[in-house]
């Protein structure tokens, strides 16, 4: 077996949170939008967010329908990388994905997802794998890293 990718070691991960092409991206959190956002120009307002409970054994037991989700890594993009998190194929084959956006050089964080549950619902434990975070090295390192206002979130 060929060794993990060392940059991704160099960024704190380990070898348990290694997947085939990326890193795990666990389920930590599940939300409910409330409300309407609003994207300016130069300025946006994110909806209300209601927090979901898992049940006694810690599954989402999700309808049909939207939901925020947020991931429990805390996730590093080196400035000449830039990182994509695309579904499990799991969720797909169970009629949910999750849709996402690129993650930017300079970017660290706990990502959010929106995740599009369809058919007749899911159920999914917390911490239960739902994407991989694929890092893809750029030509050279970007002009203009990330600063905005996701930066360091938790």
């Amino acid at each position: 077996m060929a060794a993990p990718p060392q940059y991704l070691l160099n960024l704190g991960y380990s070898t348990e949170q290694l997947d085939c092409a990326g890193i795990k991206l666990t389920l930590c959190e599940v939300l409910v939008p409330q409300g309407t956002a609003t994207i300016d120009l130069d300025s946006k307002v994110l909806p209300k967010y209601v927090a979901l409970e898992p049940d006694e054994y810690g599954f989402y037991n999700l309808s049909p329908g939207a939901y925020v989700v947020r991931y429990c890594e805390y996730v590093r993009v080196p400035e000449d990388y830039l990182a994509l998190a695309l579904p499990r194929s799991t969720l797909i084959r169970s009629c949910t994905t999750l849709y996402t956006a690129v993650w930017d050089p300079g970017y660290e964080g706990r990502g959010y997802g929106l995740l599009s549950v369809f058919c007749n619902g899911i159920r999914i434990r917390r911490g239960a794998q739902v994407a991989q975070l694929v890092y893809v090295r750029m030509l050279e390192r970007s002009a203009k890293t990330y600063r905005g206002t996701y930066l360091g979130e938790r």
